[in-house]
């Protein structure tokens, strides 16, 4: 246990908090009021910068614990600075456990409720115990993030593309079974397919799915690209994929695994082994090939 801590914050609390009017609690800020709950054996302070892992148990003063609302989830420390938690996110280290009392409009509840449905008080005076799991700076999580991508870097690609999936607004389609996502939009101008022996030019930017680094561009290169369809090594297999689910006219943002783009060898200085990347594809004109007569 952290016992030089524990004496340190108690001595703390003694000479720096106020007189609370619930039993056993001490007074923290305006009408937030902590009772020590268990002293873990962290022993930093979280900054804005970081994330934490809390357990939540929230009701009514006198009521049940719980009662109100229930959760553990990983938070962004600057998203957690209320009224409310301020003063206890400047006292809590990983592996503590507090008792907070504060009014129900002191706590941040559109981020502790995330999108559930939960039936939200504004008044009233409300009871929390609250549990610091884990705490994690940007380095900490940095240094899971690789030993992951290197111990299974085809699922961490796949978290990485499901989280890509799920955090914005537009819908994407699987190709077939694979880990290949995509979403077109636009009328086509020509709703034939293209097929091989077709001579397209596509116009697209390529960027890293995991920062948004954008590492190629055909505005930056001065021209679209043009190819024949179909032969080999023109393109990354992605952009052949994106090439035959477009239509003229039409343009489409695609996810592609490191299988359909540059695989387990990368681009040295640019891509990563394993690295998924976004691109934004338009297919701007086919000339049809030769086609045999039917």
């Amino acid at each position: 246990m952290r016992t030089g801590f524990f004496l340190f914050g108690v001595l703390l609390i003694l000479t720096s908090c106020q007189r609370s009017p619930y039993d056993g609690y001490k007074r923290l800020a305006d009408n937030v009021h902590l009772h020590y709950l268990a002293l873990g054996d962290g022993s930093m302070i979280a900054t804005d910068s970081d994330s934490v892992r809390v357990r939540l148990r929230m009701g009514w003063r006198g009521g049940g614990v719980g009662e109100l609302f229930s959760t553990e989830g990983l938070f962004a420390v600057k998203d957690l600075r209320s009224e409310a938690f301020s003063p206890v996110l400047r006292r809590m280290h990983e592996g503590d456990s507090m008792s907070v009392i504060a009014p129900a409009k002191a706590w941040p509840w559109s981020v502790i409720v995330g999108g559930m449905e939960v039936e939200i008080p504004d008044t009233g005076m409300i009871q929390v115990e609250v549990a610091m799991i884990a705490l994690r700076t940007p380095a900490m999580f940095h240094a899971e993030q690789e030993r992951f991508r290197r111990n299974d870097p085809l699922g961490f690609e796949q978290r990485l593309i499901s989280a890509y999936r799920t955090q914005g607004d537009m819908s994407y389609q699987r190709w077939g079974t694979s880990d290949l996502y995509f979403s077109i939009i636009g009328t086509a101008a020509d709703t034939a397919r293209v097929v091989q022996g077709d001579h397209v030019t596509i116009s697209y930017n390529g960027q890293r799915m995991e920062d948004g680094f954008m590492f190629d561009d055909t505005d930056r290169n001065g021209e679209p690209l043009s190819f024949r369809f179909g032969d080999k090594d023109q393109v990354i297999q992605g952009l052949e994929v994106a090439v035959s689910l477009l239509r003229e006219g039409q343009s489409g943002s695609f996810l592609f695994p490191s299988a359909f783009a540059f695989g387990a060898k990368g681009v040295p200085n640019v891509i990563d082994p394993y690295t998924p990347v976004i691109y934004e594809v338009r297919l701007e004109t086919v000339e049809r090939g030769v086609r045999a007569a039917r």
